[in-house]
């Protein structure tokens, strides 16, 4: 019972730290992919069917169609950019 303590403790004083000093959360992210921990990836396929429609699934679509794999993380933004915005046209 004691260690659940502590570690609560350990936990509570982390977050009262980072609320404190937000301009050090970047470095520890860094520190953090560097040594294995990372945000969730996931693989996609991007693909068009017969009828030209774009499909995004997680399964390789069927053979004979060239497609393309995708790599989207969680911590970023999958939309693509308006073209008013510089985006693709």
């Amino acid at each position: 019972m004691r260690l659940v303590w502590i570690l609560l403790g350990v936990i509570c004083l982390a977050a009262l730290y980072f609320f404190q000093n937000p301009q050090d959360i970047p470095h520890i992210e860094k520190l953090s992919s560097e040594v294995g921990i990372t945000k969730k990836t996931a693989h996609l396929y991007k693909w068009q069917n017969e009828k030209g429609e774009w499909q995004y699934t997680d399964e390789l679509p069927p053979e004979g169609i060239e497609y393309e794999k995708l790599e989207l993380r969680e911590d970023e933004n999958v939309l693509p950019l308006p073209p008013k915005l510089g985006g693709e046209q």
